[in-house]
């Protein structure tokens, strides 16, 4: 709690006023979240206690809200469902050890100093998988919001499904879900600080209340007592617990990818630092809080997170107050939710994954790199086709396989120097005038040299020095993109100078670094290519061929 010792008093009352404008978005998402996990809304609002309570005191994003997310939610559902196996008892506290276990994940990374995680999920992964999700949950409020038969299933049989009761459309609850929807999109748009949620939920209780829409089939919550949280351990199966933790990792990488990119874009915006490991300890901790009071999974949530910094607020004592509000609804106004009108629990949901469906970032991916544009379709069809655990493993692997492609293949080929600098460029590039040395093949990879890319140096090297007319007599390696070497690295460098020794050419190594170069010590490799042919530059290898050839018999 960093932001408590220099509190402000001039601070006190913009963070009040946020206070009242986030508990009045927190408290009805998160009783609409609760239904998309399975959960009674209960736990919807002890989840949320716990995140606030938690990201506030451990923290390190000023306007960072932490609470239950519709990504989060349908997640939850998704992987407690089969462990569960129908069983509402143990699907609650299912739910609750799976935000455990995800809280444990992210605090072991922590632990790990791992805080860059995250930059493992590609931009385009995340966005597919999002725009899929984006649209599952959609789909799957949309016969809430027009009274029509629900359905399981994936996004297909739930679209096909919907498509085919269009008919069965309930007049009155459309016009409802309709209108929460209209009301909702309109105030974001024109009134954005205008307590919108809040606004639309106490509209359908007094709909329901004075005009009796229940008694005109129009579905409401029902009744909801009043609870308090109290922490307890979940009591569940133990070959369930199991069956969670491949998907809880998974989970936590993703889920803080999306908490990490909110906490960037708000440290950006006010010129503040993010501490990644510390947001791991934050959002860990708040998950593990929430496990203990029957919660769900919480993360980092944009729409909360931006309505946070519209409304003005300076510190994280937004979020204590918001989760001592929380407290007080769950305890004392909870009841008041009866009437509320199912489809007005839709319109919320509907409203706020409407920003996962970003088609300008698709575009944006599409028109700079196709093969970011394929992985994210992939992601997205994972979602989509296979369901959302299914999707959400396949963005993950996505995400890795487009890192070792990338890793893997980098542009590799010849330099050459532009005349008058010290600037070193591809030959090829469309760089006039540019210098090179007869003789001399001054060689880079675009990328750190590592097991996975230095056969393509070798072989790059090769083919070269065999095309190359003067013969080559020194191949200079740019090694400034590695800091470090592995084994198979300096296996294939030494198969590299044996074969250059066989074509009458010798290896340099020029920008080599010091965790590199002892490597290269311990290998016996610095003894066989000549210490004295180890460079800090390229410039300065290239510098001294001249003077070394000159000697040469």
């Amino acid at each position: 709690m960093d932001w408590l010792r220099g509190y402000r008093r001039a601070w006190l009352r913009p963070d009040v006023l946020a206070s009242l404008t986030i508990w009045a978005l927190v408290v009805p998402q998160a009783i609409a979240y609760a239904q998309i996990a399975g959960l009674p809304p209960q736990s919807g609002l002890f989840a949320a206690i716990a995140g606030l309570l938690a990201y506030a005191v451990l923290g390190s994003c000023r306007q960072m809200v932490v609470s239950p997310t519709s990504s989060t939610a349908a997640i939850s559902a998704a992987l407690v469902a089969p462990a569960a196996a129908g069983d509402a008892r143990s699907f609650a506290g299912l739910s609750a050890v799976l935000a455990m276990l995800v809280g444990a994940t992210l605090i072991g990374l922590a632990a790990l100093k791992m805080g860059f995680v995250s930059r493992f999920i590609a931009a385009g992964v995340q966005t597919g998988f999002m725009f899929g999700l984006g649209l599952t949950i959609i789909v799957g409020q949309v016969p809430k919001l027009l009274g029509v038969p629900d359905s399981g299933g994936n996004f297909v049989p739930k679209l096909g499904h919907l498509v085919g009761h269009l008919g069965d459309v309930h007049p009155v609850t459309a016009a409802v879900g309709l209108g929460a929807l209209a009301v909702l999109l309109v105030l974001r748009r024109f009134v954005p600080l205008a307590p919108a949620a809040l606004i639309v939920v106490v509209a359908g209780v007094l709909a329901v209340a004075f005009g009796h829409l229940d008694h005109h089939g129009v579905a409401v919550l029902g009744r909801v007592d009043g609870a308090v949280p109290v922490p307890a351990v979940p009591h569940v199966p133990f070959d369930a617990v199991v069956t969670l933790v491949p998907g809880a990792m998974a989970i936590a990488v993703v889920g803080y990818a999306e908490t990490a990119t909110v906490g960037e874009a708000m440290a950006d915006r006010h010129g503040e630092d993010v501490r990644p490991n510390r947001e791991l300890t934050a959002v860990g901790a708040g998950n593990i809080l929430a496990g203990f009071l029957q919660g769900f999974i919480v993360g980092g949530g944009a729409s909360q997170t931006a309505a946070n910094d519209r409304a003005g607020a300076r510190t994280p004592l937004v979020s204590l107050v918001v989760a001592g509000l929380t407290v007080l609804t769950a305890v004392a106004l909870l009841p008041l939710f009866r009437d509320l009108p199912q489809a007005v629990l839709g319109a919320i949901v509907i409203s706020a994954v409407l920003g996962f469906l970003n088609v300008a970032a698709l575009r944006r991916i599409a028109r700079l790199r196709r093969d970011s544009f394929v992985i994210a379709l992939a992601a997205m069809a994972g979602v989509l086709v296979l369901g959302v655990l299914p999707g959400l493993l396949t963005a993950v692997s996505a995400s890795i396989l487009l890192l070792l492609s990338r890793i893997a293949r980098p542009t590799v080929g010849p330099l050459g120097r532009v005349r008058g600098t010290a600037i070193w460029v591809r030959a090829d590039a469309p760089t006039p005038d540019l210098v090179t040395e007869p003789g001399l093949l001054v060689y880079r990879l675009n990328a750190a040299l590592v097991f996975a890319n230095a056969k393509l140096l070798r072989d790059g090297v090769r083919s070269a020095v065999a095309a190359a007319d003067p013969p080559v007599r020194v191949v200079l390696v740019d090694m400034s993109l590695s800091t470090d070497l592995d084994v198979e690295t300096v296996n294939v460098l030494d198969k590299l100078v044996t074969d250059l020794a066989a074509s009458g050419a010798r290896l340099w190594l020029g920008g080599v670094h010091t965790p590199a170069r002892a490597v290269l010590d311990r290998s016996g490799l610095t003894a066989r290519i000549g210490a004295d042919h180890l460079y800090p530059s390229v410039g300065a290898g290239a510098g001294a061929y001249p003077g070394a050839v000159s000697r040469e018999p």
